[in-house]
Parts: structure tokens; sequence; C-alpha cells
């Protein structure tokens, strides 16, 4: 891969800044001077904080005024986070979540007790069959207002629940539960009611020992040479995601459903053992792709059907990662409404894109080999970061590319053949990309004669604008008119050496519903 081009290097310093909350950051150092308590908040306090926001928000009716007062307050909260005042930036999103559920002053209170603790549930999985029990750990975050508490703990498997008063550590003694299922463990308050906080898993064996096996099997295929880069990667990593605790810095571990994910791996093993594709499968999935040498990890939906489907690239803003669009951005509205259209949607990390353009064909390529994607239907979606490297690809390779959404960012680079149509979507109240100044970005691309559609959102700002604004974006690249796609090269990657069958897909689980869920 080569080094990062000086301009891609200020872009990325440029748009960093406007990553906020939406970013998922990593864990930081403790904020100097924060009284000895358990722990600053990391990457999954904050992810969990977004989240639930949110969601709120994406529920909420849509009412200008309240979504001037959610969109000022998210983006306002930038500074906070990186000058390292977490505890500061949770306490105001606890505050005006409250707000938005029109709690009382206790409600409120119950708000800040919620944001300003992690819930450690141990063990993650447990055994179909047996009694168990599950510890909750109630962790304060350095700095944070303590609020109300819960009054209990409750933990529903199915029609069952089983109930503890709250303490900051308790144990949960569970009957034997039948067959392989989800615990969902929720915090209950007085006036919030019940917030979910965390889930176990109810598997067949234990859990090292079906990572053991599955590790034992993935080394043979490997050993075998059957199968291609790709799917390896896949394999490995999904694999990977089935440990005892999880990885609080990556997202793909603290979102890992254990009960679809073991059998769904199981899945996978038995079609690359029988010498098909394994991800050669319709539904939501994190996966791997291999592309020019790079690992891209990857989360996907691809509608069920035989396609052509249009493909959506959906590209994260800066600090994000490839779950955001499915997890967040409204809710997860992305997922719902391109299986509505019948359009297969891949999230991969934007930054990659921008260092290297040329790896966009490998991509692309890579997809191909297990979705039936239309090639000349690619179009591509951005949020900030996201929507600078879009654009900056619909001018780099606009022969690979139908049509461009860029919201709440844009780049003018000067072309060097007709770019891809594209429309940018800006946030009147946007503080990172200002409304004057990028207009007159686009103004001057337009004055090269380049195709760019603008529409302003007044009551928007940075972040919570990519909801509301994504049903429209997709109709919009949706209808935008097929290229003629000439491959000289349909496969880009390393070729497996013993090419596998590909007379079938997987017999992999299918979602049941397309909308937002735990990812498998």
């Amino acid at each position: 891969m080569s080094v990062l081009p000086f301009s891609f290097v200020a872009l990325l310093r440029t748009v960093a800044v406007g990553a906020a909350f939406a970013c998922l950051l990593g864990a930081s150092a403790p904020v100097a001077g924060a009284r000895t308590l358990s722990t600053p908040p990391d990457r999954g306090d904050l992810a969990a904080g977004y989240t639930r926001f949110d969601r709120l928000v994406a529920s909420l009716p849509n009412d200008p005024l309240v979504r001037e007062r959610a969109s000022r307050c998210f983006d306002g909260l930038t500074s906070d986070f990186f000058a390292g005042r977490y505890d500061a930036a949770l306490a105001e999103l606890a505050r005006t979540y409250g707000e938005l559920r029109r709690l009382n002053e206790d409600g409120q209170e119950e708000q800040q007790f919620l944001f300003g603790r992690r819930y450690e549930i141990s063990p993650r999985a447990i055994v179909a069959g047996a009694p168990a029990e599950i510890r909750i750990e109630s962790v304060e975050l350095s700095r944070m207002q303590r609020g109300d508490p819960p009054r209990r703990f409750v933990a529903v498997a199915g029609s069952t629940e089983h109930d503890v008063a709250f303490a900051d550590e308790v144990t949960l003694t569970l009957l034997a539960i039948d067959g392989a299922a989800t615990i969902e463990i929720f915090a209950e308050f007085p006036l919030s009611g019940r917030e979910s906080v965390g889930r176990v898993a109810v598997l067949e064996a234990p859990l090292e020992e079906i990572a053991s096996r599955y590790a034992e099997r993935l080394a043979a295929l490997q050993s075998s040479g059957s199968l291609d880069g790709s799917s390896l990667a896949s394999l490995r990593a999904r694999i990977g995601l089935l440990t005892p605790v999880a990885d609080r810095t990556r997202s793909a571990s603290l979102l890992a459903d254990l009960s679809s994910l073991v059998p769904a791996i199981g899945e996978e093993l038995k079609a690359a053992e029988a010498g098909m594709r394994p991800y050669r499968r319709d539904g939501d999935l994190w996966r791997i792709y291999k592309a020019l040498g790079t690992e891209l990890p990857t989360r996907q939906f691809i509608p069920e059907g035989d396609g052509p489907f249009p493909l959506v690239i959906a590209l994260h803003g800066a600090g994000g990662d490839e779950n955001m669009f499915f997890e967040g951005y409204g809710a997860g509205v992305l997922r719902k409404f391109a299986a509505g259209q019948g359009a297969a949607v891949v999230c991969p990390p934007t930054i990659p894109f921008g260092v290297s353009p040329n790896l966009l064909d490998a991509f692309i390529d890579e997809v191909a080999l297990d979705a039936p994607i239309d090639r000349g239907r690619v179009v591509l979606l951005g949020h900030s970061l996201g929507g600078v490297t879009a654009s900056r690809l619909s001018v780099l390779k606009p022969e690979r590319i139908a049509g461009v959404v860029c919201i709440a960012g844009f780049s003018d680079l000067p072309r060097t053949g007709i770019p891809a149509p594209r429309k940018v979507y800006l946030g009147a109240l946007d503080p990172l990309f200002p409304l004057e100044s990028t207009t007159r970005s686009i103004e001057a691309a337009r004055l090269r004669g380049e195709s760019i559609e603008v529409e302003v959102l007044d009551r928007e700002g940075h972040t919570l604008v990519v909801g509301p604004v994504i049903p429209h974006a997709l109709e919009w690249l949706l209808a935008r008119p097929a290229r003629q796609i000439e491959i000289a090269h349909p496969i880009a990657s390393e070729p497996s050496t013993s090419p596998m069958k590909t007379d079938g897909p997987a017999p992999a689980p299918k979602d049941a519903s397309p909308s937002s869920g735990p990812m498998k």
C-alpha cells in the first residue's frame, strides 16, 4: 500500500475533529486530576452512549425543534471528547437524553446513572441444560455523577425472567435453560423503565471448547489450500470473536451475538469443507475481504434472491468503523431501507480507500465473488470523511461508480475525467463542514462542468443528519443510470490453490427480519 498522499493526510487531520461521539473512539488515559475510582470511559462506553442516544433520536417524531436540540447537543460534545473530557460529554449526553424522553428531574438522575456506569457481565456464555450463575458488576466511570440507581437487574430468557435487587456486584442464579438461546440483561429503573445492559449466550458446549474445535477445523482447511484469501481471513476473524471476554477496543467483538454466531460459523466451516464458498449467502454478516493484500473488516447486507443487486458501498466518518451504518446513523436505517429496495450494502473501513483508490476495483471484485451484484450499478454513500473519500473516488474512479452521495462532507478534487454524478447533503448547523465554505467548494466544481446536486437541511448538524437523509439518498442513488463496465480481470485477488465449488450457497442461517439487530 502506498504512502498517504499529503492532501489526504491534511483531510484526515481536518475531518478527525468532527468525529465526535460517532467515532467510537478507542480507550484513553485517565483525565489528569481525576479522583481515584473505577475506570475512565473507553471505546465500549462511548459506543454504548452514542448508540443509545442515536436510537432514541431516530424513534422520536420528526419535530424540527427537537432535532435541532439533539443536533446542537451532539455536535457540541466534540471539544469535550477531543480534550479527553469524556465524563463531561457523557453527562451532557445523559442530560439531553432525559430531556428528549421528557423525564422529570428524578428520571434524568436515572439516566445520569445509566450513562455513567459500565455493566460487566460474566460469563459471556453458559451451557444449555445446566444451572448457571451470572455475575453483574456495575462499574462507575471516573468523574461521572452517581445519579439514581436502578431498583433491580432482570435476566430475560424467552418468557422466563429472573431478577435480583440492585447492588454494585450481584449474582443471578439461573435454572437450566434448554437449547441455544440469548439471555438479555436489563437494569430496571422506577421511572425510566428497563434499559438493556448486556446479554449472555446459551450454547450447547463451553465456548472455549467450541472455539478450539473450530480453530482445528480451520487449520485443516488452511493446510489443504482449498480456501481463497477472503474466506480464510473471514473464518479466522469470526472464530477470533469467540473469546471469554469481549475486546472493548473492537466493535465487532462487543456486538457479537454468540448464540447466533457460533452455529453460523459451524455452517460456514461445513460449507468450506464440502468445497463450497462459505460466504455465498444473504442477510446481515460481519466478515473480512482481502483485496490487494489488505484485510478489510466489512459489515454487509445481501438481499435474498438471485440478483443482480445494485451495490451500495457506505463509507463512515473519521474514527468510525465498519459497523457505524448498521448500529448508528439513524439506528441502522440503511440496512432496513436497502432491504426494502433490493440493494446490497457493504460497509468497509474508509481510510484504506483514501490511501489507495485502486483498492476500490479489487474490493468490488471480491464482493462479486460471493454476492450477485450488478457491477454497472455500484454507488457510494459517505458521511464526513466518508463523504470526502466518496467524492474523491467519484473523480478518480468514475468508470466504476454510477453515483455518489456525500453527507456532511465534500472534496473538490480537480477532475481527470467526467466524475460520477454527485449529490451533497449539508446541515445548516454543521460546525465541522460549515455551509458557506463547503458551498464554495461545490460551486468551484460546478464551474468546471461537474454534475453536483445540493440539498441543505435547515435544522440539522453534522452527525445526526445521516439517519433522516439515508432513505432519500438511497432513492437518488438507485435511480442513477447504470455504467457500462468492461472487466478485464474479474478476480483481482490471489487465486486459491484448489478452486472451490461455486454451485450453491453455504447452508448458513438466514436473517428473519430486515430490521437492525445483533451482529452475527
